[in-house]
C-alpha cells in the first residue's frame, strides 16, 4: 500500500459501488463541516488504473465531503492488493460499521471535556450534533448502570423521564431498581444490580413509575388529609420552608412514596360519611366507581349527590369529585366501587411460570415431538386418523387458502411434491405406503408447535399430537436452558410437584430438580405436554360459539329492521300501481291496465311533468341494473336485481 497526496476531483467512481442509493446532502455537509474542524480520519482505499488514474474502492462519501470542504489535497491509500477483492472489500467495509451506544457517547464528550478541555462549542461542531443533544447525553453521568444497560438496548425511557431518572442520586436509583426487580432476581442475586433479558422482548422497566418515585417534588402539608398520627405511622417527616409565605403551613416532604400511603391511609379510614373512593385510570383520570356516575357541570344537584374521592398520581393530591348513584336497571349500576392502586412504585406485571424464551424454545421442542410420533406412525397410521389429522392441519392459523392465482417459485413446495408423487399422470397412484408418506410429509410440513401469530398452527397441531401421542416422543426437560426460562414461583411450583423439600433460591431448586430427574431420567412438566390443548380447544369452541350466536342475533335484527321498514309503506302501494304499474312480480291482468288517464278527482299534468320524471326514474334505474347485473348476465339474476331497485326506489320516492 502507499499513501499519496491527490486532488480529490481527481478521483473516479467506481461503477462496481455497492452504494446505489442516491447521496444523502445533508450527510455530507455534516461530513464535510467535521473534516474542517478534524480533518480527514480514514483516507480512502483508491486503486491505480493502467492509464494511472485512480479509482475509488472505499470512501466515496470522504471524497464528496472534501470537496465540499473546497480541499484542494487529501491523503488516499493506493492498494496493490489483489483486484478480485475490490468488490468485498467495498461492501464489508459499509457493513461492518457500527453505531456508538449512547452511553458510549456520553463517556466520550465526558472524556473530551474533562481531559481535553475541550468546550461544548467545540464538540457540537466536530460530532455534528446540537448543543441539546449534547446535554441530553450528559444525563447519562448520573445514571445507574443497569439503566444505562436498558438505555443501550433500546428500551430506554422518553427524555422527560430520564431527565427525572438522572436528577436523581444514584443510592436512590439503586434502592427503587431493587424495588421494581426485587422478584425477578434469585435470593443470592442482588436485584439493584438487575439487567433487562434482551432475549425477552417482556423484560421492561416501568418507567413513568420510576421517574415518579424519584421525583424530587415537594409535597406540602396544607395538601394533606391525613393527620399527625397517621404521617408518623407512614414515616412522613417534614421540612419547614423558610422561605414560604407567612401565616401558612409551610410544611413539605419529599418522600413521595410517604406521602402517597398516608394520603391512602386516609382514603382508606379516613372518608367523610357517605364519601365514595374512586378509581383512577392508566393515565391518571378519575372514574366514576361501578354503580355511580359522574354529576357533570350542567346538571342540576339532587340531594342524593356524594362526594367521590381519589388519590391524584401527578400531584398525590386527594381531590374531589360529585356523584350520582345509578339506578337498578342503569348501565353500570349496582357493583360496589373500588379502591385505587398505591401511589408507589409499581412493579411490572406479573410474569408467568414459564417466560416468553421458554415458550419459544417449548415450542420448537413440541414441533419435534410432533413430527416424531408423526413419523412413528407412517407405516400403519389408520386412514381416518390421517383424514382428521389433515382436517387439523388445514384449520390451523398459518394456513390461509387464497383464491387468486400462487406465484411460481423456482422450488417447489412440499405439498406441491407431494402432488407430483401421487398424481405423476393425473391419475392418483393407489399405493397406501406412498400415501400414507407424502400425508405425513405434508403434515409435518404444515402443522407445527411453535408460538407464533403468523406461523404457528396453533391448538390444532397440539391436538394432532394428543391424537398421535406425542407426549411420548417429548424429550427430558430437566436441563439448565429450560429451566432458567421458569419464575421463581413457577420452579418452586415444579419442584412442589416432584414432592422435592422447598429451596430458598430459584437456582437450589433448579439443581435439585435435575439431581431428582437425573441424566437418564425423564421429566415433563404438565404444561409443557399437549394435554393442556383440550380446554384449551373447548375454550376455543365456545368462544367461536358465542361469536357464531352474536352473529345471527345481528343477522336476526336486521332481518327484522328491514321488515318492519318495509312494511311501514305497504298501505301506498296500490297508489305506485296505479301511477306506474304493477312491479315485476305483478299479474298478467294487472300489466293491462291503462295508466294513460287520470284517476277521477284527480287533475292531470298539463305539462307531462309526470311522464318526464317517470322517464328519468327508468332511465336511472336502467343504468344501475346495468352497472350491476351486465346484459350476459343470467336473465333470472337480472331481473331480481331491477326488481331490487325499483322495490327500493319507490319506497325512497314516496317517502319523500
Amino acid at each position: 500500500m502507499e499513501l499519496r497526496v491527490v486532488d480529490p476531483k481527481t478521483l473516479l467512481d467506481n461503477p462496481e459501488n455497492p452504494r446505489t442509493s442516491a447521496p444523502n446532502v445533508e450527510a455530507d455537509r455534516r461530513l464535510a463541516h467535521n473534516i474542517k474542524v478534524v480533518d480527514l480520519l480514514q483516507p480512502p482505499l483508491v486503486r491505480e488504473l493502467p492509464d494511472g488514474q485512480l479509482m475509488i474502492i472505499a470512501g466515496h462519501r470522504r471524497r464528496r465531503a472534501c470537496v465540499l470542504a473546497k480541499m484542494r489535497e487529501m491523503h488516499v491509500i493506493v492498494t496493490s492488493a489483489d483486484e478480485k477483492l475490490d468488490g468485498l472489500a467495498a461492501g464489508s467495509e459499509n457493513m461492518i460499521r457500527e453505531a456508538m451506544t449512547q452511553s458510549e457517547q456520553w463517556r466520550f464528550v465526558d472524556k473530551a471535556r474533562r481531559e481535553k478541555s475541550h468546550t461544548d462549542a467545540q464538540l457540537a461542531r466536530a460530532l455534528m450534533v446540537t448543543p441539546a443533544y449534547l446535554k441530553r447525553l450528559s444525563l447519562l453521568a448520573g445514571l445507574h448502570e443497569p439503566i444505562l444497560h436498558a438505555i443501550d438496548m433500546g428500551r430506554g425511557p422518553d427524555f422527560n423521564d430520564l431527565k427525572v431518572i438522572a436528577a436523581a442520586p444514584v443510592e436512590e436509583q439503586r434502592a427503587a431498581w431493587a424495588e421494581i426487580f426485587g422478584d425477578m432476581v434469585e435470593d443470592d442475586a442482588d436485584p439493584a444490580e438487575y439487567r433487562l433479558n434482551a432475549e425477552d422482548p417482556e423484560d421492561i422497566v416501568p418507567w413513568r413509575e420510576l421517574a415518579r418515585f424519584l421525583k424530587q417534588a415537594r409535597y406540602m402539608a396544607m395538601d394533606a388529609r391525613f393527620d399527625e398520627d397517621t404521617a408518623k405511622a407512614c414515616g412522613v417527616v417534614w421540612a419547614e420552608d423558610l422561605f414560604g409565605e407567612g401565616g401558612k403551613d409551610n410544611r413539605f416532604t419529599e418522600d413521595g412514596t410517604a406521602y402517597a400511603a398516608a394520603q391512602e391511609q386516609w382514603l382508606a379510614d379516613g372518608l367523610p360519611e357517605g364519601g365514595v373512593r374512586m378509581e383512577v385510570g392508566e393515565y391518571g383520570q378519575a372514574a366514576a366507581p361501578d354503580g355511580y356516575r359522574r354529576v357533570l357541570s350542567w346538571m342540576a344537584a339532587e340531594e342524593t349527590d356524594v362526594m367521590g374521592y381519589f388519590l391524584n398520581p401527578n400531584t398525590l393530591k386527594i381531590d374531589e369529585m360529585p356523584l350520582r348513584q345509578q339506578e337498578a336497571g342503569e348501565q353500570g349500576a349496582a357493583a360496589p366501587p373500588r379502591s385505587i392502586a398505591p401511589a408507589s412504585v409499581a412493579a411490572p406485571k406479573e410474569r408467568g411460570a414459564i417466560s416468553g424464551t421458554g415458550l419459544t424454545m417449548l415450542g420448537l421442542i413440541r414441533t419435534q415431538a410432533l413430527h416424531a410420533a408423526l413419523d412413528a406412525v407412517v407405516e400403519d397410521v389408520d386412514p381416518w386418523d390421517l383424514v382428521a389429522a389433515l382436517l387439523l392441519a388445514l384449520g390451523g392459523q398459518n394456513v390461509s387458502v387464497q383464491t387468486t392465482e400462487r406465484e411460481h417459485y423456482s422450488q417447489m413446495s412440499r405439498r406441491e411434491t407431494a402432488l407430483v408423487t401421487l398424481f405423476p399422470e393425473g391419475v392418483l397412484i393407489r399405493d397406501p405406503a406412498l400415501l400414507r408418506q407424502e400425508a405425513v410429509a405434508v403434515l409435518k410440513n404444515v402443522a407445527n408447535c411453535t408460538i407464533s401469530r403468523h406461523s404457528g398452527s396453533g391448538v390444532t397441531a397440539r391436538l394432532m399430537g394428543l391424537l398421535f401421542d406425542a407426549d411420548a416422543q417429548m424429550p427430558n426437560m430437566a436441563f439448565d436452558d429450560f429451566l432458567k426460562c421458569f419464575s421463581k414461583p413457577g420452579i418452586m411450583e415444579a419442584g412442589k410437584a416432584l414432592k422435592l423439600l422447598p429451596r430458598n433460591t430459584g437456582k437450589e431448586m433448579r439443581h435439585a430438580i435435575m439431581a431428582y430427574v437425573g441424566a437418564e431420567g425423564r421429566w415433563v412438566p404438565e404444561q409443557a405436554g399437549f394435554g393442556p390443548a383440550v380446554e384449551d380447544w373447548k375454550a376455543k369452541l365456545a368462544a367461536m360459539a358465542r361469536r357464531s350466536e352474536a352473529l345471527a342475533s345481528l343477522t336476526a335484527d336486521d332481518e327484522e329492521d328491514g321488515d318492519e321498514e318495509s312494511g311501514e309503506f305497504d298501505h301506498l302501494f296500490p297508489v305506485e300501481e296505479e301511477l306506474y304499474g304493477p312491479g315485476p312480480e305483478g299479474s298478467d291482468e294487472a300489466e293491462s291496465i291503462p295508466v294513460e288517464t287520470a284517476d277521477v278527482g284527480e287533475t292531470p299534468d298539463p305539462e307531462g311533468h309526470g311522464d318526464e320524471t317517470a322517464e328519468l326514474r327508468d332511465a336511472v334505474l336502467e343504468q344501475a341494473v346495468e352497472a350491476l347485473a351486465p346484459d350476459d348476465a343470467d336473465p333470472e339474476a337480472r331481473a331480481a336485481v331491477k326488481a331490487h331497485l325499483d322495490s327500493h326506489l319507490e319506497v325512497v320516492r314516496i317517502a319523500a
